[in-house]
């Protein structure tokens, strides 16, 4: 077979064999459907070395493409290699098609191995390089030197016409049906449940499908499990189409013949599939591909898009349906937006050959959003940074706050400023100020003329001011001296039961007075050496289970005070090889990994994030809440261009992924006012 390239590859195939002559290690990264293969194989024939080249595929469905044009050379799945053991000082060539594989620690440790004994050529071939979730190893780098020629990427392949552009529709699937227990949260589910009618799967392909014939679909499923599910939904709106399916419960002849069913089909059909359609195969007369995903792999969903952006495509009107899973927040989806689509679009300069979108699933994850923070009581970045500006500015900065965070109470703000560490220390008061408290505090209007003397509180500080110092309009006695020894002696009971002792005061009284004491009910109990040897007996038990067990009159707090005290706590002296494991887990899913590995299943959501911070480990889907000094310096680079020649805000978010546009937004803003 003599292979003829075109122009765009002609350049890149004689990049290639200068690299060949200086190096033995070389990888092509070029964009899936643009020729990969050709260009290897053409290396093949001009070298003569067809018999002496192994090719390492992916799947056995690969291995026919290079059959066609290199039926003497020798073809072998990467997880052959476990098996096999090829003797590889043999060949003279082994080329190694999506070569990212490599980076799997079973057959990428065995191919290291094979490896020490081989002297001949490497070549490797992928469109992605970069293992996204696997620490974004480069590939190239790491099993080729770095020596790396870059073919035609996928942006430039769209402008000049080698790849099809295409119409581009995301929306979501599987919305929560839970109705709201407030009167927001539900307004805001009544909102979701109109867009998931106005939205929903079918209405949207019947809304971009109409017309088209034939609808030649390619459909990638997550599961062999959901295909009848897909297949029925997508049989509501084609009745009269082939309805096909391939995954890997199917012998490779069989998904063969299914392949070349679908191929020629003159009519309408749909081709659902799992996994094992990813890379290096192409389906000729494909013009409609829906994405039904869960995975957040960047390689997987750049090879699936590739299935229908093939050169001998180029020509055809193309749309693609992204269906995402709900699970995503808004700063994980907007992040993908930027990171593939999004910025495929604005690479590509040609204004006629831009992609045209349509995004259903925005709004619905604006949605899912302020609702997960409302049902959770969560704090948006958004809204800790109007805490950090406003928190103590404008004369009474709660009261503005309280306007601008309508859905806060006013404890919350208090509590959120603490934690943000915002609010100061409590104010140390001057014995004339606490005198004039006492003297007139429990007269009438003595409020009105405390206030005269000190015109900088409100009634409300006053108030909290008089109740922590023991004082209520109807405390208008003094504590005396007997009082508070009887108060010190009962300190363990609850606030009922001292009511019955001090008929005359008030639970806010006797709270204060305890206050002004300095008395707590956790100091109160006297632990004996035989319930701190039940303490140490029963460590690996958490505090809950022994308070049930061994001292149910007693608070959580007691106990964990106690443990502390004694040292009666599980021994978390871990040894190395598990402080490794819990690291490696925490690191790449959070608290929720670590919970799913049998040795850690009986830790706490709690006790997890504990260990995190004692082995200083942070988990990838973590994300920064405050800004640097370098992002901020992008943000006014920005704002110091004339505002008609500024570029839309969305170019600016692409530069900064870890914050939102509306933080962008906001801290654009806050930079402008200053």
């Amino acid at each position: 077979m003599n292979i003829n390239l075109p122009k765009y590859n002609q350049t890149v195939y004689a990049e290639l064999l200068q690299a060949m002559v200086w190096n033995n290690k070389c990888a092509l990264c070029a964009a899936t459907g643009t020729g990969k293969s050709y260009i290897a194989a053409k290396f093949v024939q001009e070298a003569v070395i067809e018999q002496d080249t192994l090719i390492l595929v992916p799947f056995r469905a690969s291995a026919k493409i290079w059959n066609t044009l290199l039926p003497q050379a020798t073809t072998m799945t990467y997880q052959g290699l476990l098996y096999n053991r090829p003797e590889l000082a043999k060949y003279k060539l082994i080329i190694c098609d999506e070569m990212h594989h490599l980076g799997a620690d079973e057959w990428g440790k065995v191919f290291n191995e094979l490896m020490e004994n081989y002297h001949g050529k490497l070549l490797g071939l992928t469109a992605t390089p970069i293992r996204f979730l696997d620490g974004n190893r480069n590939i190239a780098k790491e099993f080729f030197d770095g020596n790396d020629i870059q073919g035609v990427q996928l942006s430039e392949a769209i402008q000049k016409k080698i790849l099809p552009t295409f119409e581009y529709v995301t929306a979501l699937y599987d919305l929560p049906e839970s109705k709201g227990n407030n009167e927001l949260t539900e307004k805001l589910y009544n909102r979701l449940d109109f867009l998931r009618n106005e939205y929903s799967f079918q209405n949207i392909l019947r809304k971009h499908l109409a017309g088209r014939h034939p609808v030649k679909a390619i459909v990638f499923v997550d599961s062999i499990q959901e295909i009848p599910k897909v297949m029925d939904s997508c049989r509501e709106i084609f009745p009269d189409a082939v309805h096909l399916d391939a995954h890997s419960k199917y012998s490779g002849k069989e998904n063969a013949e299914t392949y070349e069913q679908f191929e020629s089909t003159d009519g309408d059909c749909f081709l659902y599939v799992v996994d094992i359609l990813n890379e290096g195969i192409h389906l000729s007369g494909a013009n409609v591909e829906i994405m039904f995903r869960r995975t957040r792999s960047p390689i997987v969903y750049l090879q699936q898009l590739g299935r229908i952006l093939s050169a001998s495509n180029a020509e055809n009107d193309v749309i693609i349906f992204d269906f995402v899973a709900n699970h995503m927040n808004m700063r994980e989806y907007t992040k993908m937006q930027n990171e593939t689509v999004s910025r495929l679009s604005f690479d590509i300069g040609d204004p006629y050959r831009q992609i045209v979108q349509h995004d259903y699933a925005l709004e619905e994850l604006e949605l899912l959003e302020k609702l997960h923070q409302l049902e959770n009581n969560l704090w948006s970045e958004e809204e800790d940074a109007l805490m950090r500006e406003y928190y103590g500015k404008h004369g009474s900065g709660i009261n503005y706050l309280l306007t601008v965070l309508p859905n806060r109470t006013r404890i919350s703000i208090i509590s959120r400023a603490k934690i943000l560490g915002l609010a100061g220390t409590r104010k140390e008061y001057s014995e004339e100020f606490k005198d004039d408290i006492r003297k007139y505090y429990c007269q009438k209007n003595g409020i009105d003329l405390i206030l005269q003397k000190y015109p900088g509180y409100t009634r409300a500080g006053i108030t909290n001011i008089a109740n922590r110092m023991g004082l209520t309009f109807r405390d208008s006695q003094p504590w005396t001296a007997e009082e508070d020894e009887l108060l010190k002696q009962n300190a363990s009971l609850s606030i009922s039961e001292l009511l019955k002792i001090f008929p005359d005061r008030t639970k806010a009284g006797i709270t204060g007075r305890k206050h002004n004491l300095g008395i707590t009910n956790r100091s109160m109990h006297t632990w004996t050496e035989e319930e701190i040897s039940i303490l140490k007996a029963n460590a690996d038990l958490t505090s809950e289970e022994i308070r049930s067990r061994f001292f149910p009159d007693l608070t959580i707090s007691n106990i964990n005070s106690a443990r502390r005290k004694h040292d009666c706590r599980k021994d978390r002296n871990w040894k190395p090889e598990k402080i490794e494991r819990f690291c490696a887990l925490y690191s790449k899913g959070g608290w929720n990994a670590v919970k799913k590995d049998p040795e850690f299943s009986d830790m706490s959501k709690k006790a997890i994030n504990g260990a995190a911070h004692r082995y200083n480990v942070r988990s990838a889907a973590s994300h920064p809440t405050t800004w640097t000094e370098e992002e901020k310096d992008i943000c006014r680079e920005w704002l110091a261009i004339p505002e008609k020649e500024r570029p839309p805000r969305r170019e600016l978010a692409k530069k900064i992924p870890a914050h939102s546009e509306n933080g962008i937004k906001d801290m654009c803003r806050r930079l402008k006012t200053d």
